[in-house]
């Protein structure tokens, strides 16, 4: 497989942006973003600004073609029919793909429509971007897991050629043995954080060891437990140590920093309640599980956008 050269990002928001911005600072002309219409006339009229500082970012044109050596997907997972068709002319016969997306679905449908051999599983964590118009700021960059379902050494071609390239990059990353379980893991804690941040319109600081509130915490991990149980039968194994270790992470982020959906209902948008409590309440009908508080959770948040 040939070295990866040059990167598209599909999905400028916080987590796009700031990715973009840490592969453009290490290699200059390496990373480019799709956009097209208005969008693109609009990111060319203002520039990014980064931690404070103008990002001159290279643009892709949706409406033209282009051949990438990786594609990043990070937009947000309702927008991915629309990104994949944003893509159709983008993708060429060696690229890849990782998708940034939250939730456990979003490689088996790019997969569908590009081909599974080109998408490993991703997700992002630790990171704490927020965007604001055309502004993003962060205090952590997170780290991009990435692999196989498994990955004993020495790892495919395709996961060997994004390790190198983000090796190069700068932009930290982990192999894990279990990839699957990492994506599920990151799913339980989305489940529990995101929806309740949104819910409660709190930052990360309720949640965080040394200003911890009990109340929000305990709801937290009882979110996190009710994934647990729909993921046994499904043949994933959490545990009690994967939400200690939840705790964790939240530890080393900003205590001001705010979750996505937290975001996105403070700004009025739509939020990613589908892919969190719907599928986990969806789970929890398919094998007989009682899941109340993912119940009240969807109940809550979509009376939340009736209200936008």
């Amino acid at each position: 497989m040939k070295t990866i050269e040059s990167v598209l990002v599909a999905g400028a928001g916080a987590i796009g942006a700031a990715v973009a911005w840490q592969i453009q600072r290490a290699i200059p002309g390496a990373v480019s973003i799709l956009a097209g219409g208005e969008r693109l006339e609009r990111y060319r009229k203002e520039p990014f600004i980064v931690n404070g500082e103008s990002c001159s970012f290279a643009f892709t044109d949706v409406a033209g073609s282009s051949n990438p050596d990786l594609i990043i997907v990070a937009c947000k997972n309702h927008h991915l029919p629309e990104v994949m068709a944003d893509l159709k002319n983008h993708v060429g016969e060696q690229t890849l793909i990782l998708s940034l997306l939250n939730g456990i679905s979003s490689e088996r449908q790019l997969g569908e429509v590009f081909g599974a051999h080109r998408i490993p599983y991703a997700m992002i964590l630790g990171i704490d971007a927020v965007r604001e118009s055309n502004r993003v700021s962060f205090s952590k960059t997170g780290k991009i897991f990435f692999g196989d379902a498994e990955n004993p050494e020495p790892w495919s071609d395709r996961v060997r050629a994004i390790a190198e390239f983000f090796t190069r990059s700068g932009v930290g990353f982990s192999v894990p043995e279990n990839m699957l379980n990492r994506l599920w893991y990151k799913f339980m804690m989305n489940v529990g954080l995101n929806q309740l941040t949104a819910i409660i319109r709190r930052p990360y600081r309720p949640f965080k060891s040394a200003t911890r509130e009990e109340e929000s915490a305990s709801l937290f991990a009882d979110a996190m437990r009710e994934v647990i149980a729909v993921a046994a039968p499904e043949g994933v194994t959490l545990t009690e140590k994967d939400i200690e270790d939840s705790f964790r992470v939240l530890d080393g982020l900003s205590d001001e920093g705010k979750t996505s959906m937290c975001q996105d209902v403070e700004a009025g948008r739509k939020t990613e309640v589908e892919l969190f409590s719907r599928t986990v309440m969806d789970l929890g009908e398919k094998h007989g599980i009682s899941v109340p508080i993912n119940t009240l959770m969807y109940r809550l948040i979509r009376a939340i956008e009736n209200t936008y």
